[in-house]
């Protein structure tokens, strides 16, 4: 059995997401048995991020995801789709307040309604998802308090006590594994 990696290091958008999507599938198209996603991202959009989150679950063989170096914001709900999630030992997470970016410079109060309601729901949502996954943590964290209010900077053996990380070690890809690249264009 030859091991599919997909290298995912860069900025979640609509065509990174749209390029890691069909990496995965092109490799369970040449008969991948199980994906390891070699992740480091800065975050970036909710909605594609939680469209991933999705994506990675809906895979019929294990996925091990594996923190390359640096995952943050959007990029953690990505991690945590693994079925078995593991953090290279100088690797760190970064959990921030939610916020958006509005492309329009004038916002009518329907819109900007609109925005605090959907900002919420995403909240909500990278929450509920974060609880779940790590609801049996030794230390859990307080996942509003990070996504509202104060960040958090996680290195990697902080993140098996509050249940991010399963395991910290050293990924060595085998010398037969077959390779899949997402670049940012």
């Amino acid at each position: 059995m030859t091991q599919h990696i997909v290298h995912f290091h860069c900025h979640i958008d609509q065509g990174t997401h749209e390029r890691f999507r069909d990496r995965c599938l092109e490799a369970l198209d040449k008969g991948a048995t199980s994906l390891w996603l070699n992740l480091s991202t800065s975050g970036g959009s909710t909605s594609f991020g939680f469209t991933l989150y999705t994506f990675i679950k809906s895979l019929p063989i294990p996925v091990r995801t594996i923190n390359a170096g640096n995952i943050e914001s959007m990029g953690i709900v990505v991690y945590l789709a693994g079925s078995e999630r593991i953090a290279t030992p100088h690797s760190r997470f970064l959990i921030h307040p939610m916020n958006w970016y509005f492309s329009q410079t004038s916002v009518e109060h329907s819109r900007l309604r609109e925005y605090f309601f959907s900002l919420n729901n995403d909240l909500q949502r990278y929450a509920d998802i974060y609880q779940e996954v790590t609801e049996n943590a030794a230390e859990p964290l307080d996942i509003f308090k990070c996504l509202s209010a104060e960040e958090r900077v996680i290195a990697a053996r902080d993140s098996l006590v509050c249940g991010i990380a399963q395991k910290v070690e050293q990924v060595v890809f085998p010398a037969d594994a077959v390779h899949w690249k997402v670049s940012a264009d």
